[in-house]
Formats: C-alpha cells, sequence, structure tokens
C-alpha cells in the first residue's frame, strides 16, 4: 500500500474506534507509519512530539529538514482525529509527511491520565521509531536553520564517531517576538541584528538557556575557526542536542508529565553519566512566540503537578545512584576555565 494511502487508512481506522459508543474505554492505540523513502542510519533524525494544534505550525520544520523525521501526535481527546483527518485530507500536507515516520498515539481516555500530557513518554516513543543511529529531539515550537541538517551529516556525525567519551552537540536557541513578521533568520548575521533590537531574545537566561553561552555563540569571533565550543553543565539547563542515541544515550524519564522539569532531568542525567556538551558557532534554531493554544478537550490537569519533581524526587533519586558530585560537570574537560570563558561574554555585538 502507498504511504499516503497507508496514512489515510490507519486514521481513518481510529476514527471508527474513537466514534464506538464506548470509545473511552477502548485500548490505548499506538500506530506508526513510514515512509516508502529509506534513510541510512549513519543519519540524523529529528524528533518531536505534539497534539493537533501543532500540525500546522510543525511545518516549518520539515520543509527546512530533508534528512529523516520521527513524530508522535497525541489524541488529548476522541474528537481530535476528526481534525488530524481534515489535515491529511489536503493533498499538499500529506507530501509534507514524505520523510516522516508518523506515530499516532491514542490513550485509553477512561483512565484519565491523557489529561497530564505524557511529553517524555511520546519523546521516548520518537526515539525507538528512529531508525537512525543519531537523533535531535525537539520541540514543536522550534525552527532550525535551514543548513543545520547538512551541518549534522558532514561535520557532527563524523566528530561524534571519532569521540572517544560520549558527546552531545548543542543547537543554541532563540525566540523571536510574536509582532516580528519579515524574514526569519537563518545565518548568525541576520540574528545578531534582532538580538540587539531586542526582537530576539533567550528565553529563561539564567538557568534554562543561560548555560549554553548564547552571548558567545552571538561572538563567533571569540573561537575563531572553531565550529563549536564547549561548555560546562549547570544545574536546571534544558539544552536541545544532536547525539549518538547508542552512546549512553538514556530515554527521557517519563514520570514528568505536561512541562517542568521534562528536559532538565534529561540533561542532568546526561551529565551524570559524564556527557562532553559542545554548543554549534554557526547553527541555531529559533522558537515563534504566539498566543498561547488551548488545550484540546477539558485542558490539562494540574492538580497532580508536583507529584514528581525536579528537586524533590529526581534530584535525590541521582545523588542515590551518582553520589553527591552528579551535578558536577563530569564531561567537562575544565570546569574552571569553561567558566572563565563565560564570564566574557559581554563583549562584542552583544
Amino acid at each position: 500500500m502507498h504511504v499516503p494511502e497507508s496514512l489515510l487508512s490507519a486514521i481513518d481506522g481510529i476514527a471508527e474506534v474513537c466514534a464506538r459508543d464506548d470509545w473511552a474505554t477502548q485500548p490505548a492505540l499506538v500506530h506508526t507509519v513510514r515512509p516508502a523513502k529509506g534513510f541510512s542510519k549513519r543519519d540524523v533524525t529529528m524528533i518531536a512530539q505534539y497534539s493537533k494544534s501543532r500540525l500546522y505550525r510543525f511545518e516549518h520544520s520539515i520543509r527546512v529538514w530533508p534528512g529523516p523525521i520521527s513524530i508522535v501526535l497525541f489524541l488529548a481527546t476522541n474528537n481530535d482525529i476528526a481534525d488530524v483527518k481534515a489535515y491529511f485530507e489536503q493533498k499538499e500536507k500529506l507530501s509534507l509527511y514524505d520523510n516522516v515516520v508518523l506515530t499516532i498515539v491514542k490513550p485509553k481516555y477512561s483512565l484519565g491520565t491523557h489529561k497530564r500530557y505524557p511529553i517524555n513518554h511520546l519523546r521516548n516513543v520518537g526515539i525507538q521509531k528512529a531508525t537512525t543511529d543519531y537523533i535531535f529531539v525537539m520541540d514543536a515550537d522550534f525552527v532550525p536553520t535551514t543548513k543545520l541538517y547538512s551541518f549534522a551529516k558532514t561535520f557532527i556525525i563524523p566528530h561524534l564517531e571519532e569521540a572517544n567519551y560520549p558527546t552531545a552537540y548543542v543547537i543554541p536557541c532563540v525566540a523571536i517576538k510574536e509582532e516580528y513578521k519579515k524574514k526569519f533568520p537563518d545565518t548568525i548575521q541576520e540574528l545578531q541584528p534582532l538580538m540587539k533590537s531586542g526582537m530576539a531574545y533567550i528565553t529563561d537566561p539564567r538557568a534554562g538557556h543561560g548555560p549554553t553561552g548564547t552571548k558567545l555563540f552571538m561572538n563567533p569571533h571569540v573561537y575563531g575557526n572553531s565550529p563549536a565550543f564547549e561548555v560546562c553543565f549547570e544545574s536546571q539547563w534544558e539544552p536541545y542536542y544532536i547525539v549518538n542515541k547508542n552512546q549512553l544515550h538514556p530515554y527521557y524519564d517519563e514520570r514528568f508529565k505536561n512541562q517542568g522539569g521534562d528536559k532538565q532531568s534529561h540533561a542532568l542525567m546526561m551529565n551524570a553519566i559524564g556527557f562532553k556538551f559542545l554548543v554549534l558557532r554557526d547553527h541555531f534554531m529559533y522558537h515563534m512566540d504566539h498566543p498561547k493554544l488551548a488545550w484540546t478537550g477539558a485542558g490539562l490537569d494540574q492538580k497532580n503537578e508536583r507529584d514528581f519533581t525536579y528537586f524533590a524526587d529526581f534530584s535525590p533519586m541521582l545523588e542515590r545512584i551518582f553520589g553527591s558530585t552528579y551535578r558536577w560537570p563530569r564531561g567537562c574537560s575544565d570546569p574552571f576555565v569553561s567558566s572563565s570563558k563565560v564570564g566574557i561574554q559581554g563583549i562584542g555585538v552583544m
């Protein structure tokens, strides 16, 4: 069966289940449709997860990533499948997914667990469905620059193959304000004036993305011709990275639901294992600001938001496993020298 036909057929099958009188008690479904085009294991798969509300937004990322993509689409309510079907019945939308492994996840709604978005479970499903050795796990509101994929194939993969220690190549990320209506930046030179004017900015510049050293990244002459610079892990950092999934790469902790601690916990585990973090100098991705998107159905359940937390539960668990130095930048070449580099980030165009 041709891939578009198989996808539409799968959607029709799920729609039938969701339309049943006993739809709420129907078992969970996980259905994967693979593209006709195959890719070598020596490639990089871009991985994302989202609900129907991000279908249109993620088109930007699909268009700039000519390589393999693994998407996990979560049906937050039994009515979502109708909108998903309407989307893919548009031929131009269906053709966008020529390189995409699409996995549709329908939970068992009677359990009520679907109201707490299983973000890390969906990320892990996306990783499991990827057929390549190298992965780039991102979120649906981000768009990578057009040359990131080719750079990953020609530079990052060879260097990950040669590395004798676990390594993660961090992709710096910035946000662009909603009122910006011009051409989106695709190079550092195009991004710099937006940063200077405040139209582009760093989200959570202290803990979340501050450790990436984006101000250094915005001053590439500091590192000469080096395509990446090393940074040391800092607590609560939540970077996005390209890694070899077979090189001690852990899965995401599925006890984190909704948002909060989901990426931070993964980076902390990577650090405890001993990963080295290298930030790309000439490539980045940007987050397009937007009005708050409404969650389908009755909304997310926040009542049990603190059932499992980064500080009270996850961090103490890692301390028991790895010892009291689990937050020390174990894979960093020289933590003290690296800290000094971060200290000069006020120079140059910033």
